[in-house]
């Protein structure tokens, strides 16, 4: 959203409904983050215990990964069991150094696998989802919505340098987090009202740990320079900003904590999050999705 329909928006009358006011429409926008998109996991499962409504998703690199998988119906349940125990050489191997340090063809695997007997193409998804990749050579933006689901998450996590670009049509595509690593703008496009957006990369902590490699240094770099100049934060309606800046980018190992960090920022966001949506101040026990009209 631009600067000027902000404004426009801030000058809009308030709507006063003499009938039950349709609910907003809710949409995530899952950033990018290498390791510690693990996260996203906990954000989704305090989302899924307090009943709110998901209805479009936008992720970028690791973000695309979970919000992929949670529009095929993987639940968080899952995602914690898929990713326990996981580690880079199950989901990469070592390249010739033509374009990347890594091939990422067993991500692709990875996806499948884990959405056997699910839906693998963005059109057999239950909530509309887009991917956000960049082409390196036209420097476009690009939000994949069609297609094969693992082709489009791995394209989108392919960061330069150090996975292989992802080949996807006439496209040569890597990590969308070089043009837009916090894809509010694109989860408005799918038609959110409201945008919940999670971002990994806290202010003035990105790598951790000092980088031990060129791997590490390279990717440390270039995610402190998404978060200085492609970050869309301020255009979401609430921002969940998980307490991980000081695991680093690449330790898997960590995926309890990581997901507990997604959890407790989730939980201490909730609260407003209701309030914005217009739950009911004294729900207790009734489910949030019938009191609101939601299927």
């Amino acid at each position: 959203m631009s600067v000027m329909e902000r404004h426009e928006r801030q000058r809009m009358l308030p709507i006063v409904w003499e009938g039950k006011p349709p609910r907003q429409r809710v949409g995530l926008a899952l950033g990018g983050g290498a390791a510690r998109g693990i996260a996203h996991i906990g954000v989704l499962e305090v989302l899924e215990e307090e009943k709110i409504p998901i209805d479009c998703i936008a992720g970028t690199s690791a973000g695309a990964i979970a919000g992929g998988l949670y529009a095929a119906g993987i639940s968080p349940a899952q995602m914690r069991k898929a990713v326990h125990g996981l580690h880079w050489l199950e989901i990469a191997s070592f390249a010739m150094p033509k374009m990347g340090l890594f091939n990422f063809e067993k991500a692709a695997q990875w996806i499948e696998d884990t959405l056997v007997n699910r839906p693998s193409t963005f059109e057999e998804l239950a909530i509309p989802f887009a991917a956000v990749a960049a082409d390196i050579v036209r420097g476009e933006l690009i939000a994949i919505n069609t297609g094969k689901l693992s082709a489009a998450l791995r394209a989108s996590a392919s960061v330069p340098g150090i996975f292989n670009p992802t080949r996807l049509g006439e496209r040569l595509l890597v990590d969308g987090g070089t043009l837009n690593n916090l894809p509010v703008s694109v989860a408005r496009r799918l038609g959110a009202d409201y945008v919940i957006a999670v971002d990994l990369l806290p202010p003035g902590s990105v790598g951790g740990k000092e980088p031990g490699n060129v791997m590490e240094l390279t990717v440390t770099a270039l995610y402190m320079l998404m978060r200085s100049t492609h970050n869309e934060g301020a255009e979401a309606d609430r921002v969940i900003m998980p307490a991980i800046g000081h695991v680093s980018l690449f330790d898997l190992g960590r995926s309890e904590e990581l997901i507990e960090a997604g959890r407790t920022a989730t939980q201490q966001a909730i609260a407003q999050i209701k309030q914005d949506l217009g739950f009911p101040k004294d729900l207790t026990s009734a489910p949030v999705r019938d009191t609101l009209g939601i299927d």
